[in-house]
């Protein structure tokens, strides 16, 4: 049986990561990035081992029967506009929110809300190299709503090939507030402080930050929808965290790149106000980040 051929857009720390496991279980992977024919990308990761994969450019990604969006939030509209496949499956891995409106209106009923999560992976700079940093494998949330038992199959077989382990949620809020609610948290303050989760750790103050941060959240995503989440809950997956673990968002304000800073913090505080929740720190770390990020240097409260 032929396998699923798969498309990429965005070959960054994620996108990279996914395309070369792909690549090693011998999935024709494409790619909207324009990359050199016959490049070789190199995975370096203590869970899943030293890999290599080739990775083919093709700009419309027309051949896809999958499509992983793995772009950052600013690069997302650049990178869409060239694809004109109009079959394939479409499965995001973005963090925050505003992505879903556009994804939603250029793909329609075929796209399937996703997140990735358990996974710290950088490409480096100038490089087809990607250092997958986690002791773990990498997490799937789906939400497969509207979608055939074949296709659903395949999906499933895909991630379960590449040794990345999948939960399928019962609906797109669940997918998207079950890492919103600790990633947001935990952006905002290694971004603010621009250290690991390791530092919060050690200080009182900038723990009861973080607690409070994810006090609002989970107040927050409860406006919006029937759900479980409790602080305990999910302060004890953050606890299995690692003391290293930095942030995209953070990393991404430190070297002065566009990031997802109103995609992720600045879309809960638009909901803070939508939904009349009280949401003082996520507003004062947001009003400090996006003063800094206006002025175009790295500026960090210590």
């Amino acid at each position: 049986m032929q396998k699923v051929k798969i498309g990429i857009v965005g070959l960054g720390g994620i996108g990279g990561f996914l395309g070369v496991l792909l690549s090693d279980k011998k999935y024709e992977v494409f790619t909207t990035k324009i990359i050199k024919k016959n490049s070789i990308f190199y995975l370096k990761s203590k869970y899943y081992g030293n890999l290599k994969g080739k990775i083919k450019s093709d700009k419309s990604l027309k051949y896809a029967d999958v499509i992983f969006v793995c772009s950052k939030y600013p690069y997302l509209k650049n990178h869409l506009r060239f694809i004109k496949n109009r079959k394939a499956i479409v499965i995001p891995f973005l963090n925050g929110l505003s992505h879903i409106e556009i994804l939603k209106k250029k793909f329609g009923n075929r796209l399937f809300i996703s997140n990735i999560g358990k996974v710290v992976s950088k490409k480096k700079r100038g490089s087809n190299i990607i250092v997958h940093e986690s002791n773990n494998g990498a997490e799937v949330l789906i939400c497969f709503r509207g979608l055939g038992k074949n296709m659903k199959k395949k999906i499933i077989k895909i991630f379960k090939n590449i040794k990345v382990k999948i939960k399928i949620l019962k609906s797109n809020h669940n997918v998207i507030w079950t890492k919103l609610i600790r990633l947001s948290a935990l952006s905002a303050m290694t971004s603010l402080y621009n250290c690991n989760l390791g530092i919060i750790r050690k200080s009182k103050i900038k723990t009861y930050e973080l607690n409070n941060l994810l006090k609002e959240s989970i107040e927050i995503s409860k406006k919006i929808f029937k759900n479980d989440y409790t602080f305990n809950k999910i302060n004890k997956t953050i606890q299995n965290f690692p003391d290293t673990l930095t942030t995209s968002l953070q990393r991404d304000i430190n070297l002065k790149l566009k990031s997802e800073l109103d995609s992720q913090i600045g879309s809960l505080v638009k909901l803070s106000k939508k939904y009349n929740v009280y949401a003082p720190n996520y507003k004062k770390i947001y009003a400090k980040l996006k003063k800094n990020e206006k002025k175009n240097f790295s500026y960090y409260w210590t």
